[in-house]
């Protein structure tokens, strides 16, 4: 085992986790049987810290006498205590790489500004339908796969796997020193901006997923991309579905450049299945790819009619009165809505829109590009809403987007639980109620959606006439 995080490397040193949950207080243990000085600076922990582990609750006095930090997933770059600890010259680093440091086996990493989720699931199901013993981490939050509490055990206690798949998204990589063997760009474009201190260095972090691999790595990225880029040497390959908006809409016409004839077949024959609907035509080709690199030998008609689409993004989960439900609560940026949107017929859909506007680092989606975005997806809602249903505080910022783009029913309310209760009005005359909102919402809220339409249905006196959370 080598890499900055072995016991000869943090033995007798202070180490400062920036957050106390499930994962977090996983990593504490392993690095504290280590021989490290292990405090947790967390003002607001969601478990108690370890036994031997220490609690600090300001992050920013933590780091002053650190050694190391290991950054939380979804800590900015912009945090006070990232930048401090970056001005005293201490390394900064993360769950994610260590694990990439100290994987047994190959690993895919996936990343992306949409889609990492769908294709890192997809590649580790058909790498298990080929016979190969494939971790994925089976807990991350709002089902991501990102590296988590099971994949530490995973290198503490084995077996070692054949292949580890895992989903990385920008701020895990913005706290990576080395990067995967297999390497996955679905798509790029500005997004949590706010949590890199700008657009460059969104697009930075996206690129150590590229920086440091080895010699026999592969990578596949976006068609056209050119603001990140493989080594020298790595066997690369880019793919791209059907142009519509950022990334592609739809698994038809799928387009590979530089592919072996293995990825065009796996690329085929994945195009030919019935996919969920609102798959990304970029995911299925970067999941081409990485099967013909991998040698992976399986139907993939046989293997993903045992797919499971992770929950919250776009599935029906209900019908009322012939109106389809449909939850999108992980479309929490305009691409994301504008692409869910792109396939929806004129005028067809009740819209539940709206969340936050600020998260830990600052506002969201307030980028030049990132509000060009946003004024396309509302336009792109205005086009497709029976009427749209705005709550939370970005209501005030997406009613004038979407008066502006011509549509004029719109009403405002206090949250989602007023929300669905209002949409339920439209069931039996609009085609589908689709929450959409386009900003963050609570995972709460995500985990509560089912439960409020059912719980709303029965108020009204209205049958769930399939799909019954």
């Amino acid at each position: 085992m080598s890499g900055p995080y072995t016991a000869d490397r943090v033995h007798g040193r202070r180490v400062v986790l920036d957050r106390s949950d499930q994962d977090g207080a996983a990593l504490a243990v392993l690095l504290a049987g280590r021989g490290a000085d292990v405090v947790v600076a967390d003002p607001a922990p969601a478990v108690d810290p370890p036994a031997g582990v220490r609690l600090e609750r300001d992050p920013l006095r933590a780091v002053e006498r650190a050694d190391l930090l290991l950054a939380d997933c979804w800590t900015g770059e912009t945090a006070p205590h990232v930048v401090r600890a970056r001005e005293r010259g201490i390394p900064v680093g993360s769950l994610a790489d260590l694990v990439l440091h100290e994987a047994p086996c190959p690993v895919v990493g996936v990343t992306g500004t949409a889609g990492k989720t769908m294709a890192t699931r997809l590649i580790a199901h058909l790498a298990a339908a080929a016979g190969l013993a494939v971790h994925v981490p089976p807990t991350g939050r709002a089902e991501n796969a990102w590296p988590s509490a099971d994949t530490l055990a995973l290198l503490a206690d084995g077996p070692a796997p054949d292949l580890i798949v895992l989903e990385l998204t920008s701020t895990h990589l913005a706290y990576v020193s080395t990067s995967p063997r297999h390497a996955v760009v679905t798509a790029l474009w500005p997004d949590h901006v706010e949590l890199h201190g700008g657009e460059g260095r969104y697009i930075a972090a996206k690129q150590r997923i590229l920086s440091r691999q080895p010699a026999d790595a592969t990578a596949v990225l976006p068609l056209g991309e050119t603001r990140i880029a493989a080594k020298p040497g790595v066997r690369t390959t880019r793919a791209s579905g059907a142009v519509g908006v950022p990334g592609g809409v739809g698994v038809r016409d799928g387009i590979l450049e530089d592919a072996t004839g293995d990825a065009v077949r796996a690329l085929a024959d994945l195009e030919r299945l019935p996919l969920a609907p609102f798959l990304w035509g970029n995911v299925a080709a970067a999941v081409a790819c990485v099967r013909a690199s991998l040698l992976l030998d399986v139907d993939p008609s046989a293997a993903l009619a045992a797919f499971a689409q992770p929950a919250w993004r776009g599935e029906e989960i209900a019908r009322v009165q012939g109106t389809a439900i449909l939850h999108n609560g992980m479309a929490a940026t305009p691409a994301k809505a504008a692409a869910f949107l792109h396939g929806v017929r004129d005028g067809s859909t009740t819209l539940i829109l709206g969340g936050l506007v600020e998260s830990s680092a600052g506002e969201v989606h307030a980028s030049a590009a990132e509000q060009r975005m946003l004024r396309d997806a509302c336009a792109e809602a205005a086009r497709t809403a029976h009427r749209a249903i705005l709550v939370g505080p970005a209501a005030s910022r997406l009613a004038p987007l979407l008066a502006a783009a011509g549509l004029d029913r719109v009403d405002v309310g206090p949250d989602l639980h007023w929300a669905v209760g209002e949409a339920m009005r439209d069931c039996g005359e609009a085609e589908a109620v689709a929450w959409v909102p386009m900003y963050p919402v609570a995972l709460a809220d995500r985990e509560a959606f089912a439960g409020l339409v059912a719980s709303a249905a029965r108020g009204a006196g209205l049958a769930l006439e399939v799909g019954s959370p």
